[in-house]
Formats: structure tokens, C-alpha cells, sequence
């Protein structure tokens, strides 16, 4: 058997027999080399914009400095310091409750272990998730049946859309994306218990991720229909992700109120500190068509990305597509818009649907690459100023 037959079988069949060296040439170098090129990129996107367009800044800013912008401090607070119930003396009503614990988590512990500042630890957790979550996107598009060259532009596409510096950046976006991921394939190969404990931790992550849910409820349908669903002890362990995915919310709730009183206290954060509350989507989305400013371009975010996700109907991912469309309707009931570009970053099975369209197209492939890399610069340049737009 070839080698590249070889790699082909182990991505996609599991148990496949797959050659090592082979894996590392073909999938793995490759991944490696988009992720380092694009981040690359963006850092000296970042660099020519500070010297040419805030020339004042202090001479001690390091390059690592680009990748600490608005929420970092908040990250590094709660990796430092642990939670805490006082308000920023900047931003009335905002605490660093508002951060779900996994990734500063994360940070302390590699801060720990290797004697490392919390923001260089940060960054590393940051990336070094992010490249294992490129290489679970890759296997999780075989999995779905895409061929090794759409799988690697599905990656390819991660690291080129705007605002993709977070997955660098000291944010959790990069640990959300590597547990979705992981979650999302193993219960697609049936390794439960794995499924589960990336699922709890999703929802610890961010508290969105307990809508995992809605995609191992699809799944657990297709898998062994309606009457399955409500017969669970036919197949207990079926249903273990989808008993473990609130977990990681629940016992920070129960955190919460061990220590504040209030088991909501991120919410009621995220409420009085940044206004971030939840209305009707059928107010909120023509509310941003409508709007002038930065609400206005979330608002085609939005629109593009639910045109994108309906690629999953057609290519019979029904229940990647129920996960993508709850999410996407939870951005359109969002009131506050501002940070919608980069939810819409670890919605991967969007992105592997696309790569699967333009990889036999080589012309639109390039043209929608180019788009896509020249709008990431331009959020990269807002991103080094501190623009609202790139929050």
C-alpha cells in the first residue's frame, strides 16, 4: 500500500492501518507551515501598523505585545489572581467573573510548570491549542468524507479569516476550538467517555459550549432514531456526552454561588459590565442591517456565515448544521455585537463545508482566499489599534 493511500485510510476509516512518517509529511508539516505563515503575517501586519500608524507608542513594545489586546487582561487576572467580586475601576459593573475558568486554568498551569510569565504562558497554551485543534479539524473533515486536499484548505481557511489572530492571542477561542473539535470527532467515532470530558470541559470553557448538546442530540437521532432518544437505557452510553456537556458550566455556577451567592454571577457580569443581554433575533439582526456603525458589518457576519452553514444541508451534515444554526441564532439575539466576528471563528464544520466547494474550484479558491487574507489584514491593523471593530 502507498504511503499517501496509507494516510488517506487512517483519517478516514477507523482502525485503518496509516504510516507514521508519511502522516508526518502530508498532514502534519503542512498544518504546521499554514499555521506558522499566518501567523507570521499577521504579527508583521501588526508591526507595520503600529510603525507607520501609532508611531507613539512606547519604545518597550514587544512583538508578543500584539497578541494582548482588550480581554487578555481580564484572562491574566483570573490566571494571576484567581475570581474576584471587584469591579474594574475603568468599567463600571464589570468583573473577571464574566471569564470562564478552563483556559486561565490552563494558563496558570503551564505558568507554573514551566516558571513562565502568565502572558507568555498564555500565548502558548493559546497556540499550542490551536495547531492541535488544526490537526482535529483535519481528521474530523475526513471524517465527514472530504478528500486530503479539502481537509488541509479547511485548515488553511481557519487561519485566513478575519480576526483569526485571537486563536493566537492570549483568548480562549483557540482552547474552545480544540475541545469542540475533539468533542465533535470522538463521539462521530464513538469514543464516549473522551466526547464527554471535552464536552464538560466546552461548556467550562465558554458558556456556549453547552450547546454541544444540540449536536449530540442530532447525532443520537440519526444514530438510533426518535424512539432511541427517549429509551436511552437501551444504550446508555450513548447519551454520556450529552449528560457530561453542562457539567463544566454547572460547577462553576455552583462556584460562583459558593463564593459570591449568586450561581450566575458571569451572566450578571457580562449584563451590568459590558451590556450584554438576549432579545428576539428577529429584532436584533434587522436592529444591526439597520445600524451605521460597526453593529452594521456584524450584521453581515451574520448573514454570510448563515448562508455559508446551509453548505451543511447540502453536503448531509444535518447534525453539524443543527449545532451551527443554534449558534448562529444565539448571535443574532445578542445585543451586543461587537465581538461577533471571532464567535463566528469556531464554527469549523462551516469552514470544512466551504473548503469542500472551492478545493475543486482553483480559481474561486484563490479569489475567496485573497478576499479573505486582505480582511484579515484589515482586522489585524484594528486589532494592533485597539479598534472597537476587532474587540
Amino acid at each position: 500500500m502507498s504511503r499517501a493511500r496509507s494516510v488517506r485510510m487512517a483519517d478516514s476509516e477507523p482502525g485503518a492501518s496509516w504510516d507514521a512518517a508519511g502522516y508526518i509529511r502530508h498532514v502534519l508539516l503542512p498544518i504546521g507551515a499554514i499555521f506558522l505563515l499566518s501567523r507570521a503575517v499577521l504579527l508583521l501586519v501588526g508591526v507595520l501598523t503600529s510603525a507607520q500608524i501609532a508611531p507613539a507608542e512606547p519604545a518597550s513594545h514587544t512583538l508578543l505585545s500584539y497578541l494582548c489586546r482588550f480581554d487578555c487582561s481580564w484572562y491574566l487576572s483570573v490566571a494571576q489572581h484567581g475570581y474576584s467580586t471587584v469591579e474594574s475601576s475603568a468599567q463600571a459593573g464589570a468583573t473577571n467573573l464574566g471569564f470562564y475558568p478552563v483556559y486561565p486554568l490552563l494558563v496558570r498551569l503551564v505558568s507554573g510548570l514551566f516558571n513562565a510569565t502568565p502572558l507568555h504562558a498564555a500565548i502558548a497554551v493559546s497556540n499550542v491549542c490551536f495547531y492541535v485543534a488544526l490537526i482535529y479539524v483535519y481528521r474530523y473533515a475526513r471524517l465527514l468524507g472530504s478528500d486530503h486536499h479539502a481537509a488541509l484548505l479547511g485548515t488553511g481557511l481557519l487561519c485566513v479569516l478575519p480576526q483569526s489572530i485571537v486563536f493566537s492571542a492570549a483568548y480562549s477561542e483557540s482552547t474552545f476550538l480544540l475541545l469542540l473539535a475533539v468533542a465533535m470527532f470522538y463521539l462521530r467515532r464513538e469514543k464516549y467517555l473522551i466526547a464527554g470530558v471535552a464536552a464538560a470541559l466546552l461548556s467550562a470553557t465558554r458558556a456556549n459550549g453547552i450547546f454541544f448538546i444540540v449536536f449530540a442530540v442530532a447525532w443520537l437521532v440519526r444514530s438510533v432514531g426518535v424512539r432511541g432518544l427517549f429509551t436511552p437505557w437501551r444504550a446508555p452510553e450513548k447519551i454520556v456526552a450529552i449528560v457530561f456537556a453542562p457539567m463544566g458550566l454547572l460547577v462553576f455556577w455552583g462556584y460562583c454561588f459558593a463564593t459570591t451567592g449568586d450561581a450566575f454571577a458571569g451572566p450578571s457580569t457580562m449584563y451590568h459590565g459590558w451590556g450584554w443581554y438576549f432579545s428576539p433575533p428577529w429584532r436584533e439582526l434587522p436592529a444591526m442591517l439597520r445600524s451605521d456603525d460597526v453593529t452594521f458589518y456584524s450584521g453581515l457576519t451574520i448573514l454570510g456565515l448563515s448562508a455559508c452553514s446551509l453548505l451543511l444541508l447540502r453536503q448531509r451534515s444535518y447534525e453539524e448544521f443543527a449545532f451551527c444554526a443554534a449558534l448562529i441564532v444565539l448571535m443574532m439575539s445578542a445585543a451586543v455585537t461587537g465581538s461577533l466576528f471571532r464567535y463566528a471563528l469556531v464554527l469549523f464544520p462551516v469552514w470544512i463545508a466551504l473548503a469542500r466547494v472551492l478545493a475543486p474550484r482553483p480559481v474561486l479558491c484563490v479569489l475567496a482566499f485573497s478576499i479573505l487574507a486582505l480582511l484579515n489584514a484589515i482586522m489585524m491593523s484594528a486589532w494592533t489599534l485597539e479598534k472597537s471593530i476587532a474587540i
